[in-house]
């Protein structure tokens, strides 16, 4: 039989009777995690007979390779035996589901007796009620999911560069100044309490003995807490007691304003403009929220479902990333990405080779992804010649159709000739959605110097004719503009 028992914080009296019991029985094996606790000395008196695994900390070079050690050492000793950690087995001690698994294993049996854990400890000395909302984590993770609408404890700070190494994790959500507080051996009568400022958190020497606790923060920068102000405030506005008009809104309604934003998000990247970009994709994300808070409404889904949904998608579709898929590099990535696309509309039964693009997308950018669809099926050109060679006819097609001033037929043979262009920019690699937006932005940069440069001699740009305007466009060309 193993035993796993917790020592408590620190404070011998904290041990509970139980565990004494067994720690003072005749003819056990008694085994420390380490001998750096406050109850030592109390078992040392109480003639208890003990090893401990301090050596072994020495002897890996990780945490994770002592773990396992310490876990191996206690599996391999016979009879009944004795396991005691700090605090309590089961808070933050890594050591006991490895032999808790090692003892399934080898049909032995094992027996945990819970304990007071330094956390309880450490809300003692702070006053805290984890009802309150409370979280513990420890400084080792790689990654800490924070939530600074609730208080932190975080465990294992036992170094200077490991609480440096936690203070850099925290600034990304915390401001500097917030205040977080140091509790030294806690539940016992050297307890010490020290608040200091984020920013200086690693400006002392820690111990084994030290847990760090942040309290909750309205002024973090953490996209959880953003994201869930953002849904209140969006509830507030389409309350009984929030804005009319936004309470007025449907789907249909505001189907305008979600392309009139996407396409002003175009507009700041076009222009390189971060500050406006970020100003526009937060105005693009009010149209998200907006639509999935009116579904909400209508108790037929919610943003959680939104967020759930994309992220089952990306998950789905990038299975080189999650589930071991190996890939050549990004050509063999978006090809994966089509036929993983091509099951999920078969699983929904949709008809049509060509099915699955938007009705709402500009012209050259549907006709891009209609011929880009065509190709996954090898309805395509081997190469640029034959694309080059249809738009030619296309375009004699066309001049055919002014000489015939059938205004119907001069339509169609043009929006031919504009579905042939796009064609042969796909063969170029060309977004031509992007450079006919580029084109016409250079359009408008140079049309409004040669305007300002008619005006410098003295001409009104609306009265000064196309071969004067035409002059000041090569000036303007040969400026760079």
């Amino acid at each position: 039989m193993i035993y796993v028992v917790g020592l408590g914080p620190g404070d011998p009296g904290s041990i509970s009777r139980s565990a004494w019991e067994l720690l003072t029985k005749p003819n056990v094996t008694v085994v420390l995690r380490t001998s750096r606790h406050g109850t030592v000395a109390a078992l040392r008196e109480a003639g208890v007979n003990f090893s401990t695994c301090d050596a072994l900390y020495t002897r890996e070079s990780d945490f994770a390779a002592v773990y396992r050690r310490i876990a191996d050492t206690v599996l391999a000793l016979p009879g009944e035996v004795v396991y005691a950690v700090p605090g309590s087995p089961l808070v933050a001690e890594a050591t006991v589901p490895l032999i808790r698994r090692g003892a399934e294993a080898c049909a032995r049996s094992i027996r945990i007796l819970p304990a007071i854990s330094s956390l309880e400890a450490v809300c003692g000395e702070l006053e805290l009620d984890p009802t309150r909302g409370l979280v513990a984590l420890d400084a080792l993770e790689d990654s800490l999911s924070l939530n600074p609408q609730w208080g932190t404890l975080i465990t294992q700070v036992f170094d200077r560069f490991t609480a440096s190494e936690l203070k850099l994790k925290l600034l990304l959500v915390y401001p500097p100044e917030h205040c977080v507080s140091v509790v030294r051996a806690a539940g016992q009568a050297a307890a010490v309490r020290v608040d200091v400022a984020l920013a200086e958190l690693d400006h002392r020497e820690f111990t084994h003995e030290d847990t760090v606790y942040i309290p909750p923060c309205q002024d973090a920068h953490h996209l959880g807490s953003a994201m869930e102000a953002f849904a209140r405030l969006m509830d507030i506005l389409q309350g009984e007691q929030g804005c009319p008009w936004d309470r007025e809104q449907t789907h249909l309604s505001l189907r305008p304003y979600l392309i009139e934003e996407a396409y002003e998000v175009l507009e700041a990247i076009d222009n390189d403009d971060s500050e406006a970009l970020a100003e526009e994709l937060g105005d693009l994300l009010l149209q998200v929220v907006f639509h999935a808070h009116i579904a909400h409404r209508e108790n037929r889904f919610d943003l959680v479902d939104c967020i759930e949904a994309i992220s089952r998608k990306l998950i789905r579709r990038h299975p080189h990333v999650f589930d071991g898929l190996q890939v050549s590099g990004a050509d063999e990535v978006l090809a994966n990405w089509q036929l993983i696309k091509q099951g999920e509309r078969e699983a929904r039964a949709q008809e049509g080779l060509l099915a699955g693009i938007p009705k709402g997308l500009p012209a050259l950018a549907e006709a891009y992804k209609l011929q880009h669809k065509a190709k996954q099926v090898g309805f395509d050109w081997p190469n640029i010649d034959g694309a080059w060679s249809k738009l030619w006819e296309e375009l004699r097609e066309l001049e055919g159709a002014i000489d015939s001033h059938k205004q119907a037929e001069i339509a169609g043979e043009a929006g031919d000739a504009l579905f042939s262009l796009v064609n042969v920019c796909r063969f170029l690699k060309v977004e031509p959605e992007t450079a006919l937006r580029e084109a016409s932005r250079r359009f408008k940069h140079r049309f409004d110097e040669v305007a300002r440069l008619a005006r410098e001699q003295g001409l009104n740009p609306a009265a000064c004719g196309l071969e004067a305007l035409d002059k000041l466009w090569d000036e303007v060309k040969r400026r760079g503009f």
